[in-house]
Parts: C-alpha cells; sequence; structure tokens
C-alpha cells in the first residue's frame, strides 16, 4: 500500500492517465458516444475534439524536439507539461473516438492506447534500475508515437472527405 501512496505522490498524472484509459476502452466498446454525439452536436463536436487532439498532439512532440536539440531550457516546466498534457489528450480521446471499426481505426485506438499505456511506464512511476531499460522504454514511447502520425493523417483525410 506505501507504494501505490508513493507512487500517487510522486506521479498523480499515472492514475488520472489510467482512469482515462479505462473511460475510453469502455466508451468505445459499448459505443456509448453514438448516442452523446447526437446531443453534442454530432460531426462539429468530432471537428472540435479532433482539432484539440491534433494540437494536443503536435504540443507533445516539443519535448522530443528539445531533447534532440539538447535545448535544456526549462526541460523539467516542458516534460511536467507533456505529461498533463498527454492525461488531457487521453480524456479528448475518450470523448472524440466512436467506436472501433475499420482495421486503420482500430489500429489507431490501440496505438493511441499503447503511447498512453508506455507514458505511465515512466521513470517516475517505475524506477528503473539499469539506463537500457529506460532507453527500450523511451524508444518504444516515441516509436508508439511517431506510428501516430501516418494513421492520423489518414484518418483526418478519411473522415473529411466522407463527410
Amino acid at each position: 500500500m506505501r507504494l501505490i501512496v508513493n507512487t500517487a505522490r510522486r506521479a498523480p498524472y499515472a492514475f488520472l492517465i489510467l482512469m482515462a484509459l479505462s473511460l475510453a476502452a469502455v466508451v468505445i466498446s459499448r459505443e456509448w458516444q453514438t448516442n452523446v454525439l447526437s446531443a453534442l452536436g454530432g460531426f462539429e463536436f468530432q471537428v472540435v475534439t479532433g482539432a484539440l487532439l491534433v494540437t494536443g498532439y503536435g504540443y507533445q512532440w516539443l519535448l522530443f524536439f528539445k531533447r534532440v536539440t539538447r535545448d535544456s531550457s526549462r526541460a523539467r516546466e516542458v516534460l511536467k507539461s507533456h505529461r498533463w498534457v498527454g492525461v488531457g489528450m487521453t480524456y479528448v480521446f475518450a470523448l472524440h473516438a466512436v467506436r472501433f471499426g475499420h482495421v486503420w481505426m482500430t489500429t489507431l485506438s490501440v496505438v493511441f492506447f499503447l503511447v498512453a499505456f508506455t507514458a505511465v511506464l515512466n521513470r517516475d512511476v517505475l524506477r528503473y534500475r539499469q539506463n537500457w531499460i529506460y532507453l527500450i522504454w523511451l524508444a518504444l514511447h516515441i516509436g508508439f508515437s511517431a506510428m501516430l502520425v501516418p494513421l492520423i493523417g489518414l484518418h483526418i483525410w478519411v473522415a473529411l472527405a466522407f463527410q
């Protein structure tokens, strides 16, 4: 129990993102949002939440580019905001995602879940004793994030082309 309390103090975002992932999984698998969309405006609501997701996703790459350019100014603030924006994006994803559907939509959802899940397994939550474990985690998290880029592009193109 002490481990859970210490983890919650060190990384409060971890539990919030796990709750968001659970909410998104239930909403998508039960297709609850189909009824909610009609009340919220349908396509317009999808465009607004989608724009929020794309904006947040673009912001998330700021941390990557700061690391690549070795710009360590405000690194702690960027990492902190990276985590909290990720939590918020997971909740917005739960509002945005309608259902598992076509193979590429299911792939997009699964990859998004993998990005969020690997985010929870970071150094603050799991104390890595060896650096190579951290490097594998980092490669997975960034790799899954990079996989989202073409999937999001395809999703936007298909969604706007057929509406």
